[in-house]
């Protein structure tokens, strides 16, 4: 088995302000995958004030797939740290950096160093395409995310 590590990365701009985008993101509840599209459960266990463990079970097509991850957020620096416990992705780490972009707006700034492993290690170019098809299926979820955040805080402005 060969241990390799996937790095991807994208942004995703939010029509709401940084700091509105980063308590939206950060408050987490079982809805949140469904949200996103996913059939799953989400169970939400706050350690601390910046201090989460998320345990999730997904079900894709055939298996669920159950994930618990540690989720580290730095409200100073509007970022949040996912780090997986456990499950098909465990020890990999996620960094999310919520940007001010101008009145009422803003962006994340998404870094994924994705763990897996293989049985045979991947070409350059195979990892390119892996990380090309992880950020547009990601782009594609919080495409959705931003759509959901943006509903429901301009009902709360109303």
């Amino acid at each position: 088995m060969v241990i390799v590590t996937l790095r991807y990365e994208f942004s995703q701009r939010f029509r709401v302000p940084a700091a509105d985008a980063f308590d939206w993101l950060t408050d987490y509840s079982p809805r949140d995958h469904a949200l996103m599209g996913h059939e799953g459960v989400r169970k939400v266990k706050r350690i601390s004030d910046d201090t989460i463990i998320l345990d999730d079970t997904v079900y894709p097509e055939v298996k669920a797939i159950r994930k618990k991850k540690l989720i580290k957020t730095d409200r100073k620096r509007l970022a949040y740290y996912n780090f997986h416990l456990t499950g098909p992705t465990k020890n990999s780490l996620y960094t999310y950096s919520i940007v001010p972009e101008g009145e009422g707006k803003s962006r994340l700034d998404y870094t994924a160093y994705e763990i897996f492993e293989t049985s045979k290690a991947p070409t350059k170019m195979r990892l390119a395409v892996m990380a090309a098809d992880e950020e547009v299926t990601w782009t594609r979820e919080w495409g959705l995310l931003a759509k959901a955040m943006e509903r429901e805080l301009r009902k709360k402005r109303s």
